[in-house]
């Protein structure tokens, strides 16, 4: 299988979730300092005693500040917490090595020959994959619990662990609606591709697929409106997808090189295996 991951845009975004996760937590314990303002610096009636400026201001602001300081630092926590579950290398249930999702997604994928090719944040779509069935835009999720699909809606029920780990949470959102935007704009360029004499862009099947890579996560799905996978799954979609939908091989190999061509990529590397 050949790849194409943008190495540079993965590390540049995991340091500035480190960093704004860092800014969150600062911001945070600032507040956390201001709650006792009152104890460790009481104003004084004795108009004799004078304080400086910087505890004059402590002391008539430290309820704002303290205030503030609450949804500030849970802003910047939380969007650090979103670079970092997408980018950042950790342990995953079931693999041994320490991992980034688009790694762990890659390792699903292990087996394939080179007539698939895989872009890792170097499209308009986050994740594709091409193959001799088409083009698949993936909506990849890290995170275990619990969730219910029902046609386009995706539901997370409420519990305390959400609540205590809501920092170092990605969310699963409405992967529906990310695959329809990035395959717009990954449809979009497809149709500037050079495709072989008779075939229209319109015709190469691009088709929406959720994957989800914690093997915890618990899926319910009720007539989901793409599909759904876990990430053991996926091997066997796409090649039960590669035996119901036929395209030329030159039309895929046309659009796979085109997309190559005008990815954003540091590294590719090709990998000949047994074939899907």
């Amino acid at each position: 299988m050949k790849l194409y991951r943008n190495v540079s845009e993965i590390r540049r975004k995991e340091g500035l979730g480190r960093r704004l996760s860092l800014i969150g937590l600062g911001i945070l314990f600032i507040g956390l300092l201001a709650s006792f303002v009152p104890s460790w610096f009481p104003p004084s009636e004795d108009p004799s005693v004078t304080v400086s400026a910087p505890v004059r201001f402590l002391q008539t602001y430290w309820t704002w500040i303290s205030f503030a300081a609450l949804p500030l630092g849970f802003i910047f926590a939380s969007f650090g917490s979103y670079f970092i579950n997408r980018f950042a290398r950790r342990r995953w249930p079931g693999i041994k090595t320490i991992a980034r999702p688009d790694e762990v997604l890659e390792r699903s994928m292990k087996g394939f020959d080179d007539k698939y090719a895989y872009f890792a944040w170097s499209l308009p779509a986050n994740h594709v994959l091409v193959g001799p069935s088409g083009v698949m835009v993936l909506a990849v999720r890290s995170d275990r619990g619990k969730v219910t699909v029902q046609g386009d809606k995706w539901r997370e029920p409420f519990n305390l662990g959400r609540f205590f780990t809501v920092f170092a949470r990605e969310g699963v959102g409405n992967p529906a609606l990310e695959l329809e935007d990035q395959i717009r704009k990954l449809r979009a360029l497809i149709e500037q591709a050079p495709l072989p004499n008779g075939v229209s862009a319109e015709t190469i099947p691009i088709e929406p697929v959720a994957v989800f890579l914690n093997p915890e996560m618990q899926i319910t799905l009720e007539n989901p409106s793409v599909a759904v996978l876990r990430a053991d799954q996926l091997k066997d979609y796409v090649r039960r997808r590669t035996r119901e939908v036929k395209v030329s091989p030159a039309t895929m190999r046309a659009v796979s090189d085109y997309l190559a061509s005008h990815s954003d990529h540091q590294t590719t590397m090709t990998t000949a295996t047994a074939a899907a």
